[in-house]
């Protein structure tokens, strides 16, 4: 199990940091004990403060039995509807009280959330339990309809010394001892998130001190590397998922960092195959959740791709190795003012050839390219190119466009 749910705070008054914010939690549970539930609660602020962790504190240390629901769960309204509805109505299984929770609420679509906002609205009107809602960014447009129901707790990244001070109690807890000077390297690279620090904990504990150069500043979320650390060293199921629903990088970008440092990790040809196995199967699912436009297979992607590839690797890992950016990206990037360049170019050759800008791309370029190769070789590169440009309308830019075009 990760550190950073392994030695999660029982009570509020193991959070660390956050003090002001802490006090109102408590607050808000003895409010919640006293009979009609209090108003729901917005907890927000950058990811890895301990908004989650403080509202499973709360939850634990007041007894209530919790319902929790994050990102993944806010694309289908009926679960919502099915799930939430019935169980603000109810009393809980063995105790008097019921916390429900609604992380992430801030990370919904708009676009694929149909339904979520009106179900969620229903269970501030109707629920008889408290509600806490958490996110990160308080002014996202897209949690405009809470704000006028809710109240907000602000949770603030924590300073370097309560970091440090969470890093030698989780050591003193796990009887491991570590460099006074790594752990204060790790508190100061962590830049206020107490989870990607507890992440980077653990790999150093885990006798990868060589990693420390991989460990960069965090932002709001994970960055890249952590993720790809989180996915291609730990070998387990649910840090390398944690990891991978704390990055920014959507599902199409983190696979093609995933594809290109697999070798570069992996030293078994049998793991490398298995890793690419399952990648595969996560382009998959991904494809089909844009195609069809159903994205409860982006859960499978999302497992595939993280923690599938994550058990597939049984033999040595290779940890020394900078990982790599990926090739097609860095290719693609090269050539974008090529691109664009060249989009131009079809645009003015659809007046001269009064044909689609689809037939000049699939058919006429190459055709172009090939003939004005063949007229540098007989009048020269300066001649060939102030024939074409003048025939077809074009600027000299435009016709060696057509030449480096591939």
């Amino acid at each position: 199990m990760p550190f950073a749910e392994k030695h999660a705070p029982n009570t509020l008054n193991q959070v660390a940091g956050n003090g002001d914010a802490i006090a109102k939690l408590m607050k808000f549970g003895a409010e919640a004990h006293k009979g009609s539930p209090p108003r729901p609660l917005l907890i927000y602020g950058p990811s890895g403060t301990g908004k989650t962790a403080a509202a499973h504190a709360l939850a634990y240390s007041n007894g209530f039995e919790t319902i929790e629901l994050n990102a993944s769960d806010y694309r289908d309204s009926a679960t919502l509807e099915a799930t939430l509805i019935p169980a603000s109505r109810s009393a809980g299984l063995f105790t008097r009280k019921l916390l429900i929770i609604l992380d992430e609420i801030d990370e919904r679509s708009d676009k694929f959330d149909a339904g979520a906002e009106s179900v969620i609205n229903r269970l501030v009107k109707e629920s008889r339990h408290p509600i806490i809602f958490i996110a990160n960014d308080y002014w996202d447009r897209k949690i405009t309809f809470l704000r006028d129901v809710v109240d907000r707790l602000e949770f603030k990244r924590l300073n370097r010394t309560e970091i440090l001070n969470v890093l030698k109690t989780v050591l003193h807890k796990e009887g491991k001892e570590l460099d006074e000077k790594m752990l204060e390297e790790l508190a100061s690279r962590s830049n206020g998130d107490i989870r990607g620090a507890l992440n980077d904990l653990e790999l150093m504990v885990g006798g990868l001190p060589e990693l420390m150069e991989n460990i960069g500043m965090r932002d709001r979320k994970l960055e890249v590397y952590g993720v790809l650390d989180r996915i291609l060293l730990t070998k387990n199921f649910d840090s390398p998922r944690n990891a991978y629903m704390n990055t920014d990088l959507d599902g199409d970008m983190l696979m093609n960092w995933i594809d290109e440092n697999i070798p570069n990790r992996y030293t078994w040809k049998s793991d490398i195959m298995n890793a690419y196995s399952h990648l595969a199967k996560a382009s998959f699912f991904l494809g089909q959740a844009s195609r069809k436009s159903y994205y409860g297979y982006l859960r499978y992607s999302s497992v595939l791709m993280s923690s599938g590839v994550s058990l597939s690797a049984n033999g040595q890992i290779a940890y020394v190795k900078n990982y790599a950016f990926p090739s097609n990206i860095r290719q693609l990037s090269k050539t974008k003012s090529g691109r664009r360049a060249l989009a131009g170019t079809v645009t003015k050759l659809v007046y001269a050839l009064h044909a689609h800008k689809k037939d000049i791309f699939n058919g006429y370029l190459q055709l172009f390219k090939q003939m004005i190769k063949e007229a540098e070789k007989q009048y020269g590169e300066k001649e060939a190119v102030g024939y074409f440009a003048r025939t077809y309308g074009l600027e000299e830019d435009d016709v060696k466009a057509i030449v480096a075009s591939g």
